[in-house]
């Protein structure tokens, strides 16, 4: 598991927090478009995400729709999953929204690299906690033992850490467009 730590961004988190608490299950159009999307071996993972973090996905895959739409790589359907997937790691803690926001406070003080190395700790929060922050590790490996299709999992495991998007197999504009849709800071 990679110590690199992603960049804590606290407009964005706070209007996450936000959207988090308005959050609604997916409509059954969506979900049919979610289906659709989804490798079998993927959909078992989406399944098993948290309404928060579904709608999350969604989202992030519409907005990255969007930005790819006239691009050759529009019609590669592995991107699209890439969005919906890429926080599957954070059911791995079970926080909601408020413990996740207490976590990163948290991250905040004590440092995101050494919170994410509580993975491991015996205590029960503190794994917890490193769980949470570890979740792009965490949700790669899952997509991975899952079966899902390699550039969907390396997504996962990089979104946060631009340092890490060679290695995907990504190409350099769809992890811009990915990260982009996500509300990460434009990285070139």
């Amino acid at each position: 598991m990679s110590t690199s730590a992603p960049r804590l961004r606290p407009v964005h988190l706070v209007a996450r927090f936000f959207e988090s608490l308005r959050a609604r299950p997916l409509d059954d159009a969506t979900r049919a478009w979610v289906i659709d999307s989804l490798e079998p071996a993927e959909l078992v993972v989406w399944q098993g995400m948290g309404a928060v973090d579904q709608a999350e996905g969604a989202a992030v895959a519409r907005r990255l729709d969007l930005a790819l739409g006239g691009t050759p790589e529009a019609s590669d359907p592995r991107w699209r999953a890439a969005a919906l997937l890429h926080d599957a790691g954070k059911q791995e803690s079970g926080f909601g929204p408020v413990g996740r926001s207490v976590v990163t406070a948290v991250a905040v003080v004590a440092g995101p690299s050494r919170v994410r190395g509580w993975v491991g700790s015996d205590g029960r929060a503190r794994a917890r906690m490193g769980r949470y922050v570890a979740h792009d590790d965490l949700g790669a490996e899952r997509l991975r033992r899952a079966g899902a299709r390699p550039e969907v999992a390396a997504w996962a495991g990089a979104h946060h850490r631009p340092s890490l998007w060679s290695a995907t197999g990504i190409p350099s504009p769809v992890c811009r467009a990915l990260a982009t849709a996500d509300g990460e800071p434009r990285v070139n």
